[in-house]
């Protein structure tokens, strides 16, 4: 099922809110804002992570929009409606939507340049709501081969069979959930000696799709 919600606007020109497929949480939706005489303000992507999502349970979490508004018009007053494009179905209708203070992102860091990049994680923590996406991926190639997987997306090389054996029983056992696996390779020696960059679940090599 098609879900979305527009949050609101910000004073420095955007637009805010989430869109996904509850049977899909892993397709990018793409979405656009009208006003009631069907003038399109905005349009792009919901694949932006929140925190919010994961603590509402919606979807992975990975499904964001900050839409930069395509005129100064005045839309505080404004009837807002959120379509999904792609289904050409409408998803929310908002009146006199509400307007939060924000000043204009600057790229200060490498940190702060991550947090705007949706193909890339800022942390294994942002791969919390997943928890439904990598149980699929148990149920079709097995606890081994989710444990494979982990190995390969967190430390870049192949799982040793010590690994597959220990981490393969307490997934089996339910000592850990699979998120929890990912978050103990992360923490490891290894992978803080030799920090990589992880997709996210919206970029295309996610290995979990």
């Amino acid at each position: 099922m098609l879900r979305g919600h527009i949050d609101g606007l910000t004073s420095s020109g955007y637009v805010e809110g989430w869109a996904f497929d509850d049977h899909r949480p892993l397709s990018v939706r793409a979405v656009s804002v009208f006003d009631s005489n069907g003038t399109e303000h905005a349009t792009g992507f919901a694949h932006r992570y929140r925190p919010d999502l994961v603590a509402g349970k919606l979807g992975t979490g990975w499904h964001g929009f900050r839409l930069r508004l395509k005129s100064a018009a005045n839309l505080r007053r404004a009837t807002l409606v959120l379509v999904d494009r792609q289904a050409k179905r409408q998803l929310h209708v908002v009146e006199k939507p509400n307007v939060v203070s924000d000043g204009a992102a600057s790229i200060s860091s490498v940190e702060v340049l991550l947090k705007t990049d949706p193909t890339m994680i800022g942390g294994i923590d942002e791969l919390a709501g997943c928890e439904g996406v990598f149980n699929a991926v148990i149920g079709k190639r097995g606890v081994d081969g989710f444990v494979k997987l982990a190995y390969v997306y967190v430390l870049g090389r192949a799982a040793d069979p010590t690994g597959i054996s220990l981490y393969g029983k307490k997934l089996r056992r339910g000592e850990i959930s699979p998120f929890a696996l990912l978050k103990i390779l992360s923490d490891s020696d290894e992978f803080r000696s030799r920090p990589r960059l992880l997709t996210s679940p919206v970029a295309p090599g996610f290995p979990f799709a």
